[in-house]
């Protein structure tokens, strides 16, 4: 009786073991950091972000919500294209939307992107890295330091 149970246990670990890395290849993520001295943490929505990559050029889109706290829902769109292993081209919007023009912006020329992960496999791309730099808009037309890492798993787009 005692082998058969153990036998049991060990064949239900074992199966959620492996299944483990399939779970962790699914699109998803998340995005933390500050905007001026404000914290914001935002999960990567699957759904409207992905990845497009060919040969040495990526084009990708990452989507992350707050839906809870005082100030959401909060969206934050960060967008890379551009050869690899530095794209050229990098925008990141944050949106509040309970508080009309709150709305903030950045580009290349006022944000650096460090990329740490970019890896396609089995159509999904590991995104992580960091952006830093400033961002400018809100209701007075403010320029903020900003600070994200990210870690992303995107779906690939051919």
């Amino acid at each position: 009786m005692t082998l058969l149970l153990t036998l049991r246990w060990t064949s239900t670990t074992l199966a959620c073991l492996l299944a483990l890395p399939a779970l962790a290849e699914q699109p998803g993520g998340l995005i933390t950091g500050n905007l001026g001295d404000q914290p914001l943490e935002l999960t990567v929505v699957p759904e409207m972000s992905g990845a497009t990559i060919l040969g040495n050029y990526v084009d990708a889109s990452i989507m992350a919500v707050r839906m809870d706290g005082d100030q959401s829902p909060v969206n934050l769109v960060l967008m890379l294209n551009g050869e690899l292993p530095a794209p050229g081209e990098v925008a990141l919007t944050i949106a509040f939307a309970r508080e009309m023009g709150r709305n903030w912006n950045g580009d290349q020329d006022s944000l650096t992107l460090t990329l740490e992960d970019l890896a396609p496999r089995d159509g999904i791309v590991t995104l992580t890295g960091t952006i830093t730099g400033q961002i400018s808009g809100g209701p007075g037309a403010e320029t903020l330091p900003v600070t994200f890492s990210f870690d992303a798993r995107l779906e690939e787009h051919d």
